[in-house]
């Protein structure tokens, strides 16, 4: 299993072989092993990588050690580790975070970004304000978590068994104190920052997203220049609910390019 060493071991995934790179960042509930879906279709024709952030999966640390200002230098060390110079990021939920601030702060490293479910620390008002509610909307419909439909554990009690199951590998997020330090100040970007992003943008909004709606990722997409938005009939983690559809929506986006 391999690790890059930064203040602490960061471990990563490399599968597949190809002229193409992708690079999978996972969201809060998930680490690496979420996108086993995705990374066992492409890495057929394509070079795959997937990192554990920091305080997930096997990337351990300490509270004092959590940092989401360092997310995007994990990320940078994992490439120079594996030889990679630039890749093609695929980033869910909090992975969102990852991806924005290496396309913005780090283009040269970066072909595309795709984002599922995801404001990508993009200080949208309606963005925020929907996240303090996901606990409400979550328990009002039932969902055994807000990052899966409501109805998805009926639907696929074994998928949901498994998702809670790989997120149970992950460091307590209250002992990181994860969500204030995603959402301070100082984690976010503006909006108009947006704008400078030069790159091929794909926006994945499930349809029965509990944490973002579909709205919310309307109005994101409107603020990404040339962003293609698809609908994916899921939750908040089409990747694992439904993963036919979101590898041949992120496919179709990669051979367009």
């Amino acid at each position: 299993m391999p690790y890059v060493k930064r203040d602490i071991d960061i471990y990563y995934t490399d599968r597949g072989e190809g002229d193409r790179t992708l690079f999978f960042c996972h969201g809060a509930g998930g680490n690496s092993t979420s996108w086993w879906r995705q990374i066992g279709h492409f890495s057929a024709r394509n070079r795959c990588l997937a990192h554990d952030h920091r305080g997930f999966g096997r990337s351990r640390c300490t509270p004092d050690q959590f940092s989401v200002a360092a997310f995007a230098g994990d990320v940078l060390a994992v490439m120079d580790a594996a030889g990679v110079d630039r890749a093609h990021f695929v980033c869910q939920s909090m992975g969102g975070w990852t991806g924005m601030r290496l396309a913005l702060d780090h283009a040269d490293r970066v072909a595309s970004l795709t984002l599922s479910d995801t404001i990508g620390s993009l200080a949208l008002p309606s963005g925020i304000e929907s996240t303090r509610t996901m606990g409400r909307r979550a328990a009002e419909a039932g969902a055994v978590s807000p990052a899966l439909a409501a109805d998805y554990h009926l639907r696929d009690p074994a998928g949901a068994f498994l998702y809670l199951e790989i997120g149970a590998f992950n460091s307590d997020p209250q002992a990181l104190d994860l969500f204030a330090r995603l959402f301070a100040p100082e984690a976010m970007i503006d909006p108009g920052r947006a704008a400078e992003l030069s790159i091929p943008v794909l926006v994945v909004s499930g349809t029965k997203d509990l944490i973002w709606p579909p709205d919310v990722l309307r109005e994101l997409t409107g603020h990404l220049p040339g962003a293609r938005l698809v609908s994916i009939d899921a939750g908040h983690s089409p990747y694992f609910e439904n993963p036919d559809a979101f590898n041949a929506a992120l496919a179709s986006f990669l051979d367009s390019i």
